[in-house]
């Protein structure tokens, strides 16, 4: 999706559908705030508002077949790999239409059929995952590469380390992503972490190691892309880390008591959907009328799903006691 090359009538296309998968996620998440606010959702609620550049960036380097896993806060990678705002929506109210048929309000979703594994509740405990899937894509020798998504916060499981080693030592097709938001729950990342630089941890177990902007989508998918492609091509595993902010709250109740007011202001003022809009216009790829007609795609539909989702059937006793589902 973001490699380089092709004409620019294939830019724009890339580019535009980067927008709209950014401004999806970006709507979607701020109604789902809104609804739990208004009691008409229940359950946790955590958003990645301000963070929607490293989740659509980072899906958008792989290909079709490759294998993504991701966190519970990374609804971008799920947009991005085909997932739609109406099985999103029904998941928040529990309806049989979710994605994960009623079983749960949160994003731990997977799907066979999209490759994506299913978000884990226990953090950092997605990368012991991850390399099983680069491991049997290994043996198969399918060329297929598994990308997995975590905090700074996860980056300090043993898990995560043990996967790091395993995945260094065997070689294995897969791209670890750091989602550097500065905060773990409500801990500053260097009060926790000594390193100034997450990337370089990758040089403990002999790969490379990459920084992006994690405000700048096409920083982000460039950046991936050249991981992915090197774990492609039998170069093994390669660590990339995001630099990103999150906007929102750890969750919905979050009071946010551990930073400023200034700072989250700041930070919004580096909205990386604005970065994205005014590279696409200034540029010449399209103009605000475009622009302005995805931003009116993009609330139709998310709200149409909203609405068809709250009117939905429950699902029955059969159904949640006999399927199986990639959920966890």
């Amino acid at each position: 999706m973001c490699k380089e090359g092709g004409s620019m009538e294939m830019a724009r296309e890339k580019l535009l559908h980067l927008f709209e998968k950014m401004v999806q996620t970006r709507y979607f998440e701020e109604t789902t705030e809104r609804l739990n606010r208004e009691k008409k959702i229940s359950g946790s609620v955590h958003t990645s508002i301000g963070e929607e550049a490293t989740a659509v960036g980072a899906a958008a380097a792989l290909r079709e077949g490759d294998y993504l896993s991701a966190s519970y806060r990374d609804l971008g990678c799920l947009f991005e790999r085909g997932f739609e705002p109406l099985e999103i929506a029904g998941m928040l109210y529990a309806k049989a239409c979710g994605a994960t048929n009623g079983r749960t309000r949160v994003l731990h979703v997977g799907s066979l059929e999209k490759h994506v594994l299913p978000a884990n509740p226990i953090l950092g405990a997605s990368a012991a995952i991850a390399i099983g899937a680069a491991l049997a894509n290994k043996k198969d020798r399918n060329g297929l590469v598994t990308l997995n998504m975590f905090g700074d916060g996860a980056s300090n499981e043993g898990a995560v380390h043990e996967s790091m080693n395993f995945a260094a030592v065997f070689q294995l097709p897969i791209v670890f992503v750091i989602k550097n938001n500065r905060y773990a729950w409500s801990t500053p990342t260097e009060k926790i972490i000594p390193a100034p630089i997450l990337a370089d941890r990758a040089k403990a177990y002999g790969f490379p190691g990459y920084l992006a902007n994690g405000n700048d989508v096409l920083d982000v998918c460039e950046t991936v892309s050249r991981a992915v492609e090197d774990a492609r091509a039998g170069k093994g595993p390669s660590l990339v880390e995001c630099r990103t902010y999150r906007v929102s709250g750890h969750s919905g109740n979050d009071k946010n008591v551990y930073r400023t007011r200034n700072e989250i202001i700041r930070w919004k003022q580096d909205c990386p959907i604005r970065k994205l809009e005014g590279y696409i216009t200034e540029a010449g790829f399209a103009g605000q009328d475009e622009i302005d007609e995805i931003r009116f795609r993009v609330q139709q539909t998310v709200n149409e799903a909203i609405t068809q989702a709250a009117c939905a059937p429950d699902p029955d006793v059969d159904t949640l006691l006999s399927e199986q589902q990639m959920i966890c």
